[in-house]
């Protein structure tokens, strides 16, 4: 279980690394993004922080790697990966909004219980506000759905954009 968890922690890595060092295909894609964000996951009512990368591979398509902390309330925290896809769609200048899918790895440690490591996918959607061209917030609700600790993750985040 162990191995499994650091071989997925170290694929994780490798793609958002992999990901920041892309070219980027023309003028109009290739925006990249890193943030960190913070808000409520629902499995344990606690509160998480992450990080996460963002790259825009086409017009209206972005990959969105991340990774968090969900800190100890009720016995339990955990470790989230999640790997995303978001196809964000502009509404207005500055404002856009976007669906996302992807999969995702938690891995739950239990105070009594010892640990339990769940992968699942993710389906969700948020927005973004750029207060610059190099500046943007953003606000993202997405559910992921797994095996006896499936939950919602709603978070406020700010990301430096290049």
């Amino acid at each position: 279980m162990k191995k499994n968890f650091a071989y997925s922690l170290i694929t994780t890595t490798i793609c958002a690394i992999g990901l920041a060092c892309a070219p980027t295909a023309n003028a109009a894609t290739g925006e990249k993004a890193l943030g960190f964000a913070g808000g409520f996951a629902s499995y344990n009512d606690g509160g998480y922080g992450k990080i996460y990368f963002q790259y825009e591979i086409a017009p209206h398509v972005r990959l969105a790697p991340e990774m968090g902390y969900i800190f100890r309330n009720e016995d339990c925290s955990g470790f989230e990966f999640s790997f995303d896809v978001q196809f964000p769609f502009r509404l207005a200048r500055g404002f856009s909004i976007y669906p996302l899918a992807g999969l995702t790895l938690n891995n739950w440690s239990y105070e009594d219980d010892g640990h339990a490591t769940r992968g699942g996918i993710d389906f969700g959607a948020g927005f973004d506000i750029y207060l610059t061209s190099s500046l943007k917030l953003s606000l993202q609700g997405k559910y992921s759905a797994m095996n006896d600790t499936s939950g919602a993750f709603f978070d406020m985040g700010i990301a430096y954009v290049f």
